[in-house]
């Protein structure tokens, strides 16, 4: 079990910030039958079908000599390029060296996008932030539930079909609730399920993933009262930090609620078709 960090000091904030999303995408691959996550020293990489996701999550090479650094690069490419599928490469605080997204370019690798990853220490809640008051708030606790969750994510994230049940898999196959890392929530408006959001524990901090709002409840207060549910479940459980990253939809939201920013994770992508 990883020590359950106590503040934001930096870089320890920074690289858990970083471990903790990398075991949410991770998790997709140890869920699934053909699913495959491979860890060396120096690289974590995932493989879940001919679907995806696929990507190296972390890299840090013990050393900094050109040769070495492009015969790994051109490693992870025949791993997926045998297999026929394209795959992301993500840089974060931890990545070394601290060029390798130059390098990946010039192995063929484009910028995709970034994930801005924040921090919060519980004790500095803005306790003003508006909830709703009528939302009943529940614990998936069964495949019922956890069903109930996936058509919300359909219809909050406007996720495929495909995108909802790999999460579904993964969730049911590694398993979820008591003394597991994931919890998942529900919010109930008048006996309708209408949100849902997630916290995985991991690399010392409480992680928030999923929260989103069918869109005909929006704008009532809902995604911060599941929010800060899964908040106050964090602390209960003894996490005194929690990270997450926003969209453009949340992001005032969670600054409202005191999340900051503490670091960047650049993705990259590589074709198979190259």
């Amino acid at each position: 079990m990883s020590i359950i960090l106590q503040n934001l000091a930096s870089p320890t904030i920074e690289e858990a910030i970083e471990a903790n999303f990398n075991e949410e995408f991770a998790h997709l691959s140890k869920g699934r039958p053909e699913g495959e996550l491979h860890k060396t020293s120096e690289l974590t990489w995932m493989f879940t079908g001919s679907h995806g996701p696929n990507a190296v999550l972390y890299s840090r090479f013990a050393s900094n000599d050109v040769t070495y650094i492009n015969a790994k690069i051109n490693e992870m490419i025949m791993f997926y390029r045998t297999r026929n599928v394209d795959f992301g490469w993500s840089t974060g605080p931890s990545t070394l060296p601290t060029d390798l997204e130059q390098r990946l370019e010039t192995h063929g690798f484009a910028y995709v996008d970034r994930t801005m990853g924040m921090a919060i220490n519980m004790q500095d809640l803005n306790k003003h932030v508006f909830v709703n008051k009528d939302l009943v708030i529940t614990e998936v606790n069964d495949l019922d539930r956890l069903q109930i969750l996936r058509s919300i994510e359909i219809s909050g994230f406007g996720a495929s079909e495909t995108e909802a049940q790999n999460y579904y898999d993964a969730h049911a196959n590694t398993g979820f609730g008591d003394k597991t890392p994931w919890h998942h929530y529900i919010g109930w408006l008048h006996g309708e399920p209408v949100a849902i959001a997630s916290l995985l524990l991991h690399a010392g901090v409480a992680g928030i993933y999923g929260v989103t709002t069918i869109p005909q409840y929006r704008r009532q207060g809902i995604a911060a009262t599941m929010t800060l549910h899964a908040l106050q479940e964090a602390c209960k459980l003894g996490y005194r930090i929690s990270i997450l990253s926003s969209s453009k939809m949340s992001d005032a939201l969670y600054r409202r609620i005191g999340f900051r920013d503490f670091c960047t994770i650049m993705h990259y992508g590589w074709s198979a078709g190259l």
